[in-house]
């Protein structure tokens, strides 16, 4: 597939990321609270909860008060709280209200941030590449503001990998394919990332959620995880394509050129134990540590019913979803994995998006440093010169590999 099909592809992919929004804005998100009473009835406007019971002000009317016998019920994981919505307007309300829980997680978040470029770090030094830590730190930022924020076919990994590429050139000239070696490491970091995030989802739906509201989940996570180990299998064992006859299955496979850097980047890595095992550590930390944001998200919003545990459970397999490259940042596709996975546990849709969206936003803000990074350095480079120079660094992948095995 050339550069330009691949960049077309990508452009209908974003697109139906914003009609997927869109959709999910629309209907799933209310602006006004909602109270259900036992008799069947729905009351719009602002639910203030008191003594007796709950207290329905709608728009411009006079308040309705409804007592808590009156008041219906609904199932939050193992125990029944009062079935209120609470729409958009309150969430805000409540975000305001909680500033430090919000600065909080700004620095916790920015705090993985610096974990992240740890991680790459240590996979550059791995493959005898030497760049400075806070090199590797602006990088990240970098790469961060670009998958958060920036639409289009060059995404952070790309624009970090082309900066990897010039830095790894500019301090190694005399070492041949140096460039290539600093792209696959990008390329590494972001699959130790996303394979983490299946493992830690994975193991926490196992060991630590019970239940049937977590039945779909861990269906759903496993058949990732399985899936995820066998097409890694198939594609890196030619012995193993060979004797199941599937090698003309992977040679029809999309975007061969992703193979080829999984090939690889494997080959590159193969025996380097100690480093893998150290970036694995820091990617489940770090899932956790996204858990965790959330988790502190949703009190600040309010939200009843999202202990630690349910946030250490769906937070992951939402996030992994989230991946689908539809909009940068997971934007859409992750809205409906809250709106979905957090309802199964009681939490209503339009709350769940909301978590989504703060959560999201929080990220953003986080990141927003890279794009002033990039906008006031004087090397940086419009989006078709660094496509143009990854694809050209990314094509010499197996000649690399072939002088490291010499």
């Amino acid at each position: 597939m050339s550069t330009r099909s691949r960049s077309a592809v990508v452009w209908v992919l974003r697109l139906l990321g914003v009609g997927l929004l869109v959709w999910v804005l629309a209907t799933q998100v209310q602006w006004l609270d909602e109270l259900k009473t036992v008799d069947g009835q729905t009351l719009s406007g602002t639910v203030t909860q008191t003594a007796e019971g709950f207290e329905v002000t709608p728009e411009g009317a006079a308040p309705t008060r409804v007592p808590g016998d009156r008041v219906a019920t609904r199932s939050y994981g193992d125990q029944e709280l009062p079935d209120v919505t609470y729409g958009a307007r309150t969430l805000l309300k409540r975000l305001g209200q909680s500033i430090p829980v919000v600065v909080l997680v700004l620095a916790g978040l920015t705090l993985l941030v610096v974990l992240t470029a740890l991680r790459w770090n240590l996979l550059l030094r791995g493959v005898g590449i030497e760049v400075p830590f806070l090199r590797c730190l602006r990088l990240t930022f970098v790469g961060g503001f670009f998958n958060m924020a920036v639409p289009g076919a060059t995404g952070g990994d790309i624009v970090k990998a082309w900066y990897a590429n010039k830095e790894a050139r500019s301090r190694y000239p005399d070492r041949k394919g140096v460039g290539t070696k600093a792209v696959l490491s990008v390329f590494v970091d972001r699959f130790v990332g996303l394979f983490g995030l299946v493992v830690f989802a994975a193991g926490v739906l196992l060991v630590a959620a019970h239940g049937d509201a977590y039945r779909i989940p861990r269906i759903v996570v496993l058949s990732i995880f399985v899936i995820a180990v066998a097409a890694g299998v198939v594609i890196l064992s030619k012995r193993i394509r060979r004797t199941l006859g599937l090698s003309w299955l992977v040679k029809k496979l999309p975007f061969q050129h992703v193979l080829e850097e999984l090939r690889a980047s494997a080959r590159l890595y193969k025996g380097r134990v100690g480093t893998l095992g150290a970036a694995m550590g820091i990617s489940l930390f770090n899932h956790a540590g996204n858990a965790t944001a959330c988790w502190l998200l949703a009190g600040a919003l309010g939200i009843e019913g999202v202990s630690l545990g349910t946030a250490m459970a769906l937070v992951p397999i939402a996030n992994l979803l989230s991946a689908i490259p539809l909009l940068p940042g997971g934007w859409g596709v992750g809205e409906l994995a809250f709106a979905y996975f957090f309802g199964l546990v009681g939490v209503p849709a339009t709350e769940a998006v909301g978590l989504s969206v703060v959560f999201r936003l929080a990220v953003l803000g986080v990141n927003l440093p890279g794009g002033l990074l990039w906008i006031f350095w004087k090397d940086h480079a419009s989006a078709e010169t660094i496509a143009a120079e990854f694809e050209e660094a990314a094509s010499h992948v197996e000649d690399v590999i072939e002088q490291e095995n010499e």
